[in-house]
């Protein structure tokens, strides 16, 4: 229960304090010891310093080394300043100040205080453990921190705002005939309890103990007290005459009011400051002896209950925690050397508690110049050479530990020059392990290079596409993305806080980023035969969003993607027309994707950039119909698998075996096959069908997995049919062929795969129309006859095309393949005497950027328009 501090002390020593007027000695004959000009009237002691002497005059430089040394040559008026007590046996002092003219020690010291038989002393701001008054008079205790003081015989003692606490004895006594003495603002408490591990005599006496001679004209208030303490009930707060009482108000009807006014007696001490509005703002200023701290604070969490200023506390010393926040603010963080700055110091909630006015400030500024100590919260520095500077405060109370901000404000202090707007383009493409979204035609603005000794205020950036500019008040980096691919100028301003404004303009070509492809269980996107909201008239646009995933196959699209591959179904059309498909918010192409006769059904595959907000827009052409569309894979840039064109193999061909009948699966092995290698993850296949018996639909799938809802082609009975297909490959290395109705003949064609160690990545294009020969003067292809297309970007591996026959004037077939190389014994187009057929094709692509196209009988118009293209992802190997 009682701290190790009490034991420890009582093997510290005793300091014996004793009166009376002594002999002159030599010091006190030749003058005021310690009056070298310095401290005049002070005497020091401080054992601490190794310059001390008890032969020493006691000035700062030569301090004594023991308080009695000091004492004992102290003259009325003077002071005994202890800085660093020693241990020692204890001192007898022989001298006593004069009325009005008290000698006055101060200080703290190790062991007992005792006075005994001299007058006109004061003791101030000790701290002691316990303080011992015999058959003196005119003493006064003040502002002392001690064990105990027991006064005995001793009139006329003044004893004010002293602590006492864990006192082995009473907490203040007064014994013997001290009468005509004074107590108030003292702080008691806390006796050792009866279970102490060293004999304490009295322990559960009371606290302020008061003998009967003493009490006459004794006067006592504004004190509090705590008495002893045991988990069974609290002591005596006070022993006054002889009577024991509990309570204040007892003991100021004993007393006719001379005792006891004001106290407050604690049933049981709580540390803080919080809980003991009974100590804290609530002394009496007009009490004899009163000293007021060195820094009163008023609390402003308490009322002020105190007379005179009202806010000083009971006890030695101010309650007041010490500071524990401080910062430094500069109001130019960054600015050119020689620039005048203004440095502001803050602390946290304690500015309520210690008031400004008590507070100093130490500035650090951290560029090699001297700390600066003001009481003013703000201070102004100039640097003088350029560099990156840590500023700190130390705050300090005077009456609290100082303290030192945690965290230095840094100010830049930079060469004085120009505004210089500087920056850098760059296409936005995520890496392999970004997820989240980028604009696929997107740019990335880094100003960062910018150069300005002031801090920029503003940024302001205009992407030269129309878009309303972009603000911003720091030199961060923006990402824009161009609704369609060309060439843009960049046009950056930057504004700095002393007002001055750069530009510079920098062109940027926004284009799609090579690509891999995404496989995906198919999915259907839309479908106007169940939306009435949806009507697909000619002229029309009508946009379809792609719902949000977070991967393939979540019927959403994965993060970063820039390209969708679609199946794309027209039926009901009111009459002969065809459907376009181009990225939202860029100007509708003059392509074409899918061509559909009145009354028909008709697919093709569409490979098609992603446009704003996740969209893709369709236009019939002329007329009504409704309109399928099934998702099959997505392209992302630094992502999925690659792609290998393969010169046009044949898979399987039913017509030498047997039909596809009513309803039948029919698995092709792919991997392994028609150099498709075993780790390839999906296939692209050209499918046709041929003697079909009745108006039906196939579908393509994964060997092993289920049957989609979506389609790949719609047979009807006289007309061989054809669209392209790309596929994921089964575990097995299989895909499975489903047939919906009747019968009908299949051919399955491979024209590539795709795989992780693929060849090739893909660069989606805005559509554009590579050859239309109606638009030549020349006779449309006849039999027998390959139109060569030129126009594929150079370093093309293969292209994704879509080819359209039409004006044919016999049932015919069209071969695509890379100019050049031998025709294969495949085709890609089953053309219709008097009709219009297109289909997608991925065909590998000559040297020089060309394909052929072939056709087989009749004459035709052929119309190829390109939508992307494939370039090798790994170096050539020589």
């Amino acid at each position: 229960m009682r701290p190790t501090r009490a034991k420890g002390l009582l093997a510290a020593g005793l300091v014996t304090v004793l009166g009376g007027l002594p002999a002159a000695t030599a010091s006190a004959a030749t003058g005021p010891v310690g009056s070298s000009g310095e401290e005049s009237g002070v005497l020091r002691v401080d054992a601490g310093d190794p310059t001390c002497s008890d032969a020493a005059t006691g000035t700062a430089a030569k301090p004594f080394c023991s308080v009695d040394a000091a004492a004992a040559v102290a003259l009325p008026g003077q002071t005994v300043q202890v800085v660093r007590s020693s241990y020692g046996a204890g001192t007898v002092v022989t001298k006593s100040g004069e009325p009005g003219r008290p000698i006055t020690i101060k200080g703290s010291v190790d062991g007992d205080i005792r006075l005994s038989g001299v007058h006109d002393v004061v003791l101030r701001s000790m701290n002691a453990r316990e303080i011992q008054v015999t058959g003196s008079n005119r003493v006064t205790v003040v502002r002392a921190d001690a064990f105990g003081i027991k006064v005995t015989d001793s009139p006329g003692t003044t004893l004010t705002n002293n602590t006492v606490t864990d006192g082995c004895t009473a907490g203040i006594e007064l014994a013997g005939d001290s009468s005509g003495s004074s107590l108030f603002n003292n702080l008691v408490r806390n006796h050792f309890s009866p279970a102490a591990p060293y004999n304490c005599p009295n322990p559960a006496g009371a606290e302020i103990v008061v003998s009967a001679l003493s009490a006459k004209d004794t006067r006592a208030g504004s004190n509090t007290v705590a008495p002893y303490w045991t988990n069974f009930g609290s002591g005596t707060p006070y022993l006054w005459a002889g009577t024991a009482h509990s309570t204040p108000e007892s003991l100021a009807a004993a007393t006719d009011g001379r005792a006891g006014t004001h106290d407050h007696v604690l049933p049981r001490w709580q540390d803080g400051n919080a809980a003991n509005s009974e100590v804290v703002d609530s002394a009496d200023e007009n009490a004899p002896g009163f000293v007021p701290a060195a820094h009163p604070a008023d609390d402003p969490s308490r009322p002020n209950l105190g007379t005179g200023l009202g806010y000083h506390d009971r006890g030695a010393s101010e309650r007041q925690e010490p500071i524990t926040t401080a910062q430094l603010a500069a109001d130019h963080r960054q600015a050119p050397y020689g620039t005048e700055i203004t440095l502001t110091a803050t602390t946290g909630p304690e500015t309520a508690h210690w008031p400004t006015s008590v507070m100093t400030y130490r500035y650090d500024f951290g560029d090699g110049t001297p700390a600066v100590t003001s009481d003013s919260p703000s201070v102004k520095h100039v640097y003088t050479k350029a560099g990156t500077f840590y500023a700190n405060v130390t705050v300090d109370t005077g009456g609290g530990q100082p303290f030192t901000g945690r965290y230095a404000v840094q100010v830049k202090s930079t060469v004085p020059g120009p505004l210089t707007a500087r920056a850098t383009v760059q296409q936005v493409v995520p890496d392999q392990f970004d997820t989240s979204d980028a604009p696929p035609l997107g740019v990335r603005l880094d100003p960062s290079a910018t150069s300005s000794p002031w801090p920029v205020a503003k940024l302001v950036v205009d992407y030269g596409d129309g878009s309303p500019a972009v603000t911003r008040n720091a030199l961060d980096p923006v990402v824009h993305g161009y609704a369609s691919p060309g060439d843009y100028t960049v046009t950056v301003t930057v504004t700095d806080t002393a007002g001055r404004t750069s530009t510079a303009a920098y062109p940027f070509r926004a284009a799609y980023a090579p690509t891999g492809f995404l496989r995906t269980q198919p999915y259907r996107l839309a479908d106007t035969r169940e939306d009435a909201n949806l009507d697909l008239a000619g002229g029309r646009e009508v946009p379809f969003t792609l719902p949000t995933g977070t991967a393939p196959g979540a019927n959403g699209v994965p993060g970063n993607v820039s390209t969708v591959v679609l199946n794309v179904t027209v039926t009901e059309a009111t009459e002969d027309t065809h459907l376009t498909v181009w990225p939202t918010g860029q100007p509708r192409p003059t392509t074409s994707n899918v061509n559909v006769a009145a009354g028909r059904t008709s697919s093709n595959l569409v490979t098609v950039p992603i446009g704003d907000a996740k969209r893709i827009s369709t236009m019939l052409n002329a007329g009504r119909a409704e309109v399928i569309v099934d998702v099959v894979g997505f392209y992302r840039p630094n992502g999925g698998d690659l792609f290998t064109p393969l010169s046009p193999n044949r898979l399987v061909d039913t017509r030498d075996s047997a039909k596809l009948g009513w309803g039948e699966t029919r698995a092709v092995k792919v991997a392994g096959v028609g150099g498709v290698p075993t780790d390839a993850t999906s296939v692209v296949l050209n499918l046709t069908s041929t003697e079909t018996a009745v108006d039906t639909h196939l579908k393509v799938y994964p060997g092993g997995g289920s049957k989609p809802v979506s389609s790949n082609l719609n047979p009807e009975p006289g007309k061989d049919k054809s669209n392209q297909v790309v596929v994921p490959v089964g575990p097995d290395g299989t895909v499975n062929v489903y047939n919906n109705a009747g019968s009908t003949h299949v051919v399955l064609d491979v024209f590539g795969y795709y795989a992780p160690n693929g060849r090739a990545r893909f660069t989606p294009t805005v559509p554009v129309r590579l050859t239309d020969t109606r638009d030549t003067p020349f006779a449309k292809p006849g039999p027998d006859s390959t139109t060569v297309v030129g126009g594929i970007p150079a370093g093309a591996r293969a292209a994704v095309l879509n080819v359209t026959s039409t004006n044919t004037t016999d049932d015919s077939y069209l071969t695509v393949h890379a100019h050049g190389t031998p025709r294969p014994g495949t085709s890609n187009l089953n053309l219709l005497a008097g009709g219009t057929v297109p289909n997608h094709v991925t065909t590998p692509v000559g040297a020089d950027g060309k394909v052929d196209v072939y056709n087989h009988v009749g004459s035709t118009d052929i119309i190829a328009d390109l939508f992307g293209y494939f370039t090798d992802a790994w170096p050539t190997q020589g």
